[in-house]
């Protein structure tokens, strides 16, 4: 009896085992940047230093489905900027009215996630505790997960040698990060953060 017991408790121990190694495996994700779905609107905070001073702006996507389709047959999408920050009174006289992002010296596409590092991510899983090394370019580690936006995320660090150069937070389920952050000598340079994601 007590040896068909321990089996029997051996055979438990194996299964659970199997069990939780399998459930880590199934909960390991890879993500791939810019696939949006449509009827979605994302609102982020974007922040940054210029000549010494803290700035603050608010860019927000909006992306809905028409009723139109390409001669192809694909679906079409109307799609809405917006930009709301502060400009000078000579920024606005400089070409304002197109659009203020050059104004500001800051550039949203390296600042959300550098085409150059949005490999990394169809390239490795997203489940904590992966680290994987690009020759070249440095080390991503995934830390942990946090919520940002009303949203959770792993937290994706990119460090060259012991330098943290960038840190995304990644929910798998939207086309952009829901926080960016660059770095410079270890400190924080500029950031941009979901404030709120919706369906719509």
């Amino acid at each position: 009896m007590r040896v068909l017991k321990r089996k029997l408790m051996i055979s438990m121990l194996i299964i659970g085992i199997c069990l939780y190694a399998f459930g880590n495996l199934s909960f390991a994700e890879k993500w791939q940047p810019y696939q949006f779905r449509g009827d979605e609107r994302y609102e982020y905070k974007v922040t940054w230093k210029q000549n010494g001073e803290k700035k603050e702006a608010i860019y927000a996507l909006e992306l809905k489905k028409t009723d139109q389709k390409t001669g192809e047959g694909e679906d079409i999408f109307e799609v809405t900027y917006i930009n709301k920050g502060t400009l000078s009174r000579e920024q606005l006289e400089s070409g304002a009215f197109f659009g203020f992002w050059s104004l500001y010296g800051i550039s949203l596409n390296i600042l959300m996630l550098n085409p150059a590092y949005s490999f990394f991510f169809t390239q490795m899983d997203l489940k904590i505790g992966e680290k994987m090394n690009f020759y070249g370019a440095g080390t991503v580690k995934v830390i942990a997960k946090e919520k940002v936006g009303g949203r959770e995320g792993f937290v994706c660090q990119l460090f060259q040698e012991d330098k943290l150069l960038v840190e995304w937070v990644i929910d798998p389920d939207l086309a952009m990060p829901l926080r960016s952050r660059v770095f410079e000598e270890n400190k924080l340079q500029s950031q941009i953060e979901l404030v709120k994601y919706s369906k719509i």
